[in-house]
């Protein structure tokens, strides 16, 4: 007896046959050919009937539910992965083909080595019909943050941010789950790293990044040996690539009082990434060298690509961020002293430009004419320009009047002028050239999209504000002119990304358990206190050679504790990366003050003051001033944010009584120091 629901009825028929046919793993299809002798002794032709047209329907619906679509990409995407197992990949994920090519385009145009290695240019182009779901709903989740750069009929093909960021994590955990942590895992891990950092979620972002570089370890992929086992030159980039991308996120992040490198140097030995000639458009030797490669034989240069450039600059950059946030030690070398750590990251910084190659330097390249003039460029000049930038902060933020102030206190007596004018020195050049490098983006209508950058044009804003009351009024237009096109670039980042708005001032709010206000403007506040603390520098005069006294700690500028504080959260990265969590300690998220590494962080300002106007008469600047990505109100003008004490007013023009300054201070030729 069998009961036929679909057909509402209770049928009588003989399904022995049946049964033996399914045991014999005969398919069950539409086209199964039925025998004369499937009447069995005993059974009526309707039982037979009803038989074959039960087995034909049960075909239809299995066919039905693998060809027809369902309600949204994310439910069929979920129901594909219910039953996935480790030892399957995942199949393509239900975009229109279209659509994922021209999130990959994107992806390579904003976001390819700059900074981050994680695919292969020409692997990630020819696969970008059929990525898996590990890698596609991740990158469709960091490149819809810039959706403007997709043309109208493929911009309604687009999901929903929030559901697409969703999906990639129920996709990523599930691989976690069942053990599945190959490559596609890995990159789809990195760019959701890369987008929690950028949105707040540092606790999400940091765990990911550990899990990655301890997976990496675990199968040898940090060491050179590690890559002996795999069969193409192909896969042996992919992982050098995913190896080197969690190596420079990891240090690149680490600026920060609450987080340490997960990995130090001395694990990778592996090569870097071979690089792409047809990238660069410069004959690279095919060789790939390594992270603690010595500077080569004398009058011998050679040149492992412009990513290596970045790999090595990203080691650095580590080591000095762990040297400004380390806890005070007394009983530490000075910064002046041999063996000191100040003394290792300026050895390491000069060390750096003896494995820098020609064909890499600011005048060899010629920036703005190639951005204008050669499209094919561009891969090669994002990579470029993220060398530039990390070349100088690192020179910036070691010199960082504040970090100089602050480590300078323990050492009593007897600091060595010199010392600090010629950090005065490397802070004023460093951190100027950032705010150049602004400004000739803006003039070959050329963008950097990672919060990185931004940070890294944070750091000089800073810097800057304290040259904007120098007694050379040339000095203070130019740091003041600096400061803004160096604010400004960071709040059209502030577009983009929730981080870059903590820093620079835009009021967002942010679900994470209850309804919080983001933290206020650092810098606009940073420069609203400028006028109350002073300068930072115990010397701004030029250094004549002549043996000065020495200063004491006791005699260096201070801040106030309120003031010190905002500047730590500005030099602070994780405190920017932090604000979308809700701690796992404490459940006072609700309170009036939002709290950031311990830090009480207060309401915004008030700022109803009019609109001043562009500062003009700039001497020696022959840039124009960067434009925001999108169009912004009257009020956002930075003029208005800035002290009302200018050593020069806004519409003052330089007279012939102009002070005399130092030609390095105003850029009045190429410098030594130029990369």
């Amino acid at each position: 007896m069998r009961t036929m629901p679909r057909l509402g009825q209770r049928c009588s028929y003989n399904a022995r046959r049946a049964a033996n046919r399914a045991a014999s793993g005969a398919p069950l299809g539409l086209d199964q050919p039925h025998a004369p002798d499937d009447a069995l002794p005993g059974s009526a032709p309707n039982a037979q009937q009803f038989c074959r047209i039960e087995q034909r329907l049960d075909a239809i619906t299995t066919l039905l539910q693998e060809r027809l679509p369902t309600s949204s990409a994310g439910d069929r995407a979920s129901e594909r992965t219910v039953n996935y197992s480790s030892g399957e990949r995942m199949p393509c994920v239900p975009f229109q083909p279209e659509y994922i090519r021209s999130q990959v385009e994107v992806y390579l145009d904003h976001f390819y080595d700059q900074p981050y290695c994680v695919f292969s240019r020409d692997k990630l182009i020819k696969d970008a019909g059929k990525l898996p779901s590990e890698v596609v709903f991740p990158l469709i989740a960091l490149t819809s943050r810039l959706a403007s750069k997709v043309s109208g009929d493929l911009r309604l093909s687009a999901p929903n941010t929030a559901d697409c960021t969703n999906m990639a994590w129920n996709i990523l955990s599930n691989n976690y789950r069942t053990g599945n942590l190959g490559l596609p895992f890995l990159q789809g891990t990195f760019l959701m790293a890369q987008l929690d950092l950028s949105d707040g979620r540092s606790d999400r972002g940091y765990n990911s990044v550990a899990l990655a570089l301890r997976a990496l370890q675990s199968v040898g992929l940090t060491r050179s040996d590690g890559y002996t086992s795999l069969q193409t030159t192909a896969d042996q980039e992919d992982w050098k690539r995913i190896t080197w991308a969690f190596f420079m996120l990891d240090r690149n992040y680490n600026a920060s009082r609450t987080y340490s490198i997960c990995l130090s140097d001395k694990h990778f030995t592996l090569p870097f990434p071979s690089p792409n000639a047809s990238a660069t458009d410069h004959g690279c030797s095919s060789s790939c060298g390594r992270l603690y490669d010595g500077p080569g034989k004398p009058g011998k240069n050679g040149d492992d690509g412009i990513l290596a450039c970045l790999i090595r600059l990203s080691s650095i950059w580590g080591k000095l961020t762990e040297y400004v946030f380390e806890p005070s030690d007394e009983d530490k070398c000075a910064p002046w002293q041999s063996g000191s750590t100040w003394a290792g990251l300026e050895s390491d910084w000069m060390q750096f430009q003896t494995q820098f190659a020609d064909t890499h330097r600011y005048m060899n390249v010629d920036f703005c004419r190639r951005a204008r003039e050669e499209p094919g460029s561009r891969a090669y000049l994002s990579t470029w320009l993220c060398v530039q930038f990390l070349f100088h902060s690192l020179q910036a933020l070691l010199h960082h009047p504040f970090v100089i102030m602050s480590k300078l206190r323990q050492y009593g007596r007897n600091i060595p002028s010199t010392f600090l004018q010629k950090s005065f020195e490397s802070s004023v050049i460093h951190s100027r050239w950032i705010a150049r490098f602004v400004r000739e983006m803006d003039e070959a209508d050329f963008k950097l999209y990672d919060p990185f950058i931004g940070y890294l044009c944070a750091i000089a804003a800073t810097i800057q504000l304290e040259h904007s009351q120098s007694k050379k009024q040339q000095v203070a237009r130019l740091a003041k002119h600096d400061y803004e096109t160096l604010v400004a670039f960071v709040t059209g980042l502030s577009t983009y990304w929730g981080n870059m708005g903590v820093l620079v001032g835009e009021l967002e709010l942010a679900i994470v358990a209850v309804l919080m206000m983001l933290q206020a403007d650092r810098l606009k506040e940073i420069a609203e206190r400028r006028k109350d603390y002073g300068s930072l520098y115990h010397n701004q005069e030029e250094f004549s050679g002549i043996l000065p006294c020495m200063p004491a700690s006791s005699d260096l500028p201070r801040m106030s504790a309120e003031d010190e504080r905002l500047m730590w959260d500005i030099l602070d990265f994780g405190t920017s990366c932090s604000f979308a969590k809700a701690s796992i300690f404490d459940a006072s998220s609700s309170s009036p003050d939002h709290h950031m590494g311990g830090v009480s962080v207060p309401w915004p300002l008030d700022d109803s003051s009019p609109t001043g106007h562009d500062v003009v008469g700039e001497v020696m600047v022959d840039l124009p001033r960067p434009r925001t990505q999108e169009p912004r109100p009257a009020t956002d003008s930075l003029d208005h944010c800035l002290p009302s004490e200018w050593p020069i007013s806004n519409n003052d023009e330089l007279g012939l009584a102009m002070p005399d300054a130092a030609e390095w201070l105003l850029f009045g030729g190429y410098l030594p120091e130029q990369l």
